[in-house]
């Protein structure tokens, strides 16, 4: 893979990389480790791809990797985290930030499915390709976020 080419696939999904690595970590700092730590294994694999659809699920597989390998790696078990002060953005809609904030509420395989499926326009048999998991479980994962997200987005209502 040449160097315009690797700056070209970068350029197109690194916004995606990174909301996947912000909704799973849920920090800027670990989001910007996993998005570097992606596209290094792009560099360093140089995978070759069958289209642009397989480009963008390999790099979605890498980063929930990366993401994964981050939250069961020896030192994220045992050492405290430190409070960062985390700049949250500011939105226009209130009811855009009671979504936001209710999404990050979401245990993280409920998260990433409701992303994937709302937000990347994914079906349910392909976030089951994606996540190496049965299509039934993407489907129960989406049904539970669901019922999460309304229910927390209700009592974020019901407390105004």
């Amino acid at each position: 893979m040449d160097s315009k080419e690797y700056e070209q696939l970068v350029k197109e999904y690194i916004d995606t990389i990174y909301r996947i690595a912000i909704s799973y970590t849920k920090t800027p700092a670990d989001a910007d480790d996993v998005v570097q730590q992606t596209f290094l294994k792009l560099l360093t694999k140089c995978p070759k791809f069958k289209d642009k659809e397989h480009e963008k699920r390999w790099l979605i597989r890498v980063c929930i990797n990366e993401c994964n390998s981050l939250f069961s790696s020896f030192w994220r078990k045992n050492v405290g985290s430190i409070d960062e002060t985390v700049q949250e953005p500011e939105f226009t809609m209130e009811e855009h930030s009671d979504l936001y904030y209710a999404i990050k509420e979401l245990p993280a395989k409920c998260r990433i499915v409701i992303y994937l499926f709302y937000y990347e326009d994914y079906s349910s048999k392909e976030i089951a390709k994606i996540l190496h998991i049965n299509e039934a479980t993407v489907r129960t994962r989406l049904t539970r976020g669901r019922k999460l997200l309304g229910t927390l987005l209700k009592e974020a209502w019901e407390n105004e």
